[in-house]
Formats: C-alpha cells, sequence, structure tokens
C-alpha cells in the first residue's frame, strides 16, 4: 500500500469566538501559515482589503492589495464565463458534442455510446480523468508550459474514460483545459485575449495576466513552507493554461465577484446567470456545480485554487451581495476563513503555535524511516528548520509542538518520534485522516 500526503481541507474546530476576521486573517501570517496575506470582502456595498506579511521574504517586500498571486484553478471560472458568453451569444452550445470542435484526425473517446459535450467538460462530468496520462514535464518545477497541442491530441486518441459522460463528477484539470482550447480555437483568438475581451477589459481589470505575461516586483513570491518555489508559466502554446493559468490581485478579483451580481452590461448578466445556475452535485451532499463554478448548500458560489507555492479563495452570496477573495502565497490555503465569512457555520480550522528547537536537537531526528521498502520517508536538518520529504514529492516543514512531536501545516498531519532505552531515535509514527502509520529508522 501506497502511503502519501494527501492534500484536503479539514474542517475542524472554531479558533475564537471573540476574534475579528481581521484577527483572523492576521493570525495566518503571524503564525507562519503562509509568508502573506491579502483578503478583500465586499458588503454594504463596501470594500474593503485586508493585507499582511511577505510577499517576497528574501527582499522583505510587504504585501498590500495591488501584490499579483497565481490564483490556480479559479481561472476555471473564467474559462467557463468565456464559454457560457459564448452560448450566450449562440456561437457555442451546451449539449455541442466537444468532437465537433476538434480536427478530424483527433477522436475523443466515448463510453456506452455517450459523447463528450462541452457541459459536461464545464460541469467536471466529462469522464476524463484528472490529469492527461502523458503529462510528462521537462521542469517538474514549472509543469504546464510544455503541455502542447501535440500532447493533447495525442492522448485524447488514445484515452479510456473513467465514466460516462455525464454520469459523475470527476475534477478534471485535463477536461477544463480542453474547454479553454476549444472556446479560444472558436473564436480564432489565444487563450488570453479571449479572456481579456469577454472579461478583463469590460469589467476594466488590468491588474490579471496570464502567468508568464507579467514578471515584474508586483508579482508575490510563492512558498511551500518557507521554500521559494518557482512560478508556474504559460505561453500561447501552453494548451491547458484554461486550466490554472491567471494571475490577478484582490482588488480585479473584486471587480470580477461583484460584477456576478452588480453589473450594469445585460450580456455579462445572462452570462454570469448561466455561469453559476446549479448542474449537478459535486462529490458529495454539501457542494454541487454549475459551469466552472462550484455552489455550497445550494447557496454560496465558490472556487478555490492551487500552484506550486500560492493558494486562493473566491466566494459570494449573490442574494446578500456578498463577497470575499483571499490570496495566499503559500501552499497553505485559507479556505475554511473565505467559508467561516460566507456563513459562521462553517467552522474555522485549528491553528497550532510551534516551538523553536535548538539545531543541536533536531539533528537526533535526522534519517530515512521506512514505512514499507517502497515508501521511506527522509527527515533533515536545516539550521532551525527540520524537513521530511516523502518519495516523489516535496520537501515538508516540520513544526515542533514539543520535543519528539512535530505537526506539518501544508496537511493536516502530525509526526511523533520513538526512542529506545538509550534515548536514540529510532522510529516515526504519521498521524494523518485517522491513520496510524510507523516506519523504523533505518
Amino acid at each position: 500500500m501506497k502511503h502519501t500526503f494527501i492534500f484536503a481541507l479539514m474542517v475542524i474546530t472554531v479558533n475564537s469566538f471573540s476574534q475579528t476576521f481581521e484577527e483572523l486573517c492576521k493570525q495566518r501570517a503571524e503564525l507562519e501559515e503562509t509568508p502573506g496575506i491579502a483578503v478583500a470582502i465586499y458588503e454594504n456595498g463596501k470594500t474593503t482589503y485586508l493585507t499582511f506579511g511577505l510577499a517576497n521574504i528574501e527582499t522583505n517586500e510587504a504585501v498590500t492589495s495591488k501584490t499579483l498571486f497565481e490564483i490556480g484553478s479559479i481561472t476555471k471560472t473564467f474559462t467557463c464565463t468565456a464559454f457560457a458568453n459564448a452560448v450566450v451569444k449562440n456561437e457555442m452550445g451546451l449539449e455541442d458534442n466537444a468532437q465537433n470542435y476538434l480536427p478530424a484526425n483527433v477522436i475523443l473517446p466515448q463510453k456506452n455510446g455517450k459523447q463528450i459535450t462541452l457541459l459536461h467538460l464545464a460541469s467536471a462530468r466529462s469522464g476524463l480523468p484528472r490529469m492527461p496520462g502523458n503529462f510528462s514535464p521537462a521542469d517538474p518545477r514549472n509543469p504546464y508550459v510544455d503541455y502542447t497541442e501535440k500532447e493533447l491530441f495525442n492522448y485524447l486518441s488514445n484515452v479510456e474514460l473513467n465514466a460516462e459522460p455525464g454520469a459523475q463528477y470527476e475534477y478534471s484539470n485535463l477536461g477544463m483545459g480542453l474547454l479553454g482550447y476549444i472556446t479560444a480555437k472558436k473564436k480564432g483568438v489565444s487563450y488570453s485575449k479571449l479572456i481579456k475581451e469577454t472579461i478583463l477589459s469590460p469589467l476594466d481589470m488590468k491588474q490579471t495576466f496570464i502567468s508568464g505575461e507579467r514578471t515584474d516586483k508586483l508579482l508575490a513570491a510563492g512558498y511551500t513552507d518557507k521554500t521559494n518555489m518557482k512560478a508556474w508559466t504559460w505561453t500561447d502554446q501552453s494548451v491547458l493554461t484554461g486550466a490554472g493559468g491567471i494571475i490577478s490581485n484582490v482588488e480585479d478579483m473584486m471587480k470580477y465577484l461583484v460584477a456576478q451580481f452588480n453589473t450594469t452590461n445585460p450580456m455579462l448578466k445572462k452570462t454570469f446567470e448561466l455561469a453559476r445556475q446549479e448542474r449537478a452535485a459535486a462529490g458529495n451532499l454539501t457542494y454541487q456545480i454549475g459551469l466552472g463554478w462550484h455552489l455550497a448548500d445550494h447557496k454560496y458560489i465558490w472556487h478555490n485554487g492551487g500552484t506550486g507555492g500560492f493558494r486562493s479563495f473566491a466566494g459570494f452570496d449573490p442574494e446578500s451581495e456578498r463577497a470575499i477573495v483571499i490570496l495566499t502565497n503559500s501552499t497553505n490555503g485559507a479556505d475554511d476563513l473565505g467559508f467561516h465569512w460566507l456563513n459562521s457555520v462553517y467552522p474555522l480550522k485549528t491553528l497550532k503555535k510551534s516551538i523553536t528547537l535548538e539545531p543541536a536537537k533536531l539533528k537526533e531526528y535526522e534519517g530515512v524511516y521506512e514505512i514499507t521498502p517502497q515508501f521511506k520517508i527522509t527527515v533533515t536538518a536545516e539550521g532551525s528548520s527540520l524537513m521530511a520529504q516523502a518519495p516523489g514529492q516535496p520537501q515538508f516543514s516540520l513544526y515542533a509542538e514539543e520535543v519528539d512531536k512535530f505537526f506539518l501545516k501544508v496537511v493536516p498531519a502530525k509526526i511523533n518520534f520513538g526512542r529506545d532505552d538509550t534515548g536514540k531515535v529510532v522510529k516515526l509514527t504519521l498521524f494523518q485522516n485517522g491513520a496510524v502509520i510507523e516506519g523504523k529508522r533505518n
């Protein structure tokens, strides 16, 4: 059995009802959940910005409301908005077969005689897997830049669907990237120009770009724990850009959210309403999906995102005309903050404050811990930091809560170290998602 650190939202105890929302946001930077955090909230017709921490640890540059962040999969809502706009204009149809928009030599898979429609792609029910099987980036730190039309077409012509189109929800970067590619091709423009013409220009979003188009100092550095991660970039040849290629800031993102329920542009109004219309369940009884956008409890419209060094959340309630955007330059996201602000019934995750152990003490934990012959966790001490690495995954910082007891921030997990009668560290125990897994030190 292969054991991995699994990224998941863990909804647990509320920190404190006495804390203001501003204090809760500030705490994320103070407790080193993320180097920096930028938040925009809209209610009662007014936008408020909250910014804390650093956009770049190396330069000590502070986060502002203009700091640019990679928004990751929130890009999918832009892709579906562009598609919905083409539907409103009768240029494309929800029930159109995706096959009809591809070259004749590219044969999309079917299952039980069912073909993939554009609606299936937009609502994550195409049966396509999350990622293409031939996805093999030259630089894993910048994974999407070199996945081109050639690789896409080769894969689509040979893949088998996981399920019959329309039968079940399965989140798919491949499916959404394909929808963005198809929509741009239909309009005869690049994906970048498609988004600019459909959304950015009409909403005066001049601070939103495809990642790689903007490299000035306004772009925050992204981090996994305190490790600086390479920015993800995309070009006109990158065919999965519609799955996660946009960078923006809280100022522009709030323009985007407020327009969802407060635009005077009749075409965009129809487009936004079509995009957020509920289509199907999204994996559990709590979530539903429209076109790209997810719904919580059939009411709150939301999407989150993540890249190599960033996490993002955008959510709004069209009925009460309230909206929130949260951007972090860390792989520790703040979805719980966003949901909690929309409705305090949604709880916050518990934040832990770590203690500092001397470098000599951390050296005692160094070693390779074997869980299975194929799965070993390597623990190394780097100055005042203790790092853990599983096969095929990046290093994660371990934070001490007391001697021999550590926790992770990138995932809800703990690692405890065990000693023999002489006091030597001889094993670790990983606690995650209810599992208790022991590894002996080699």
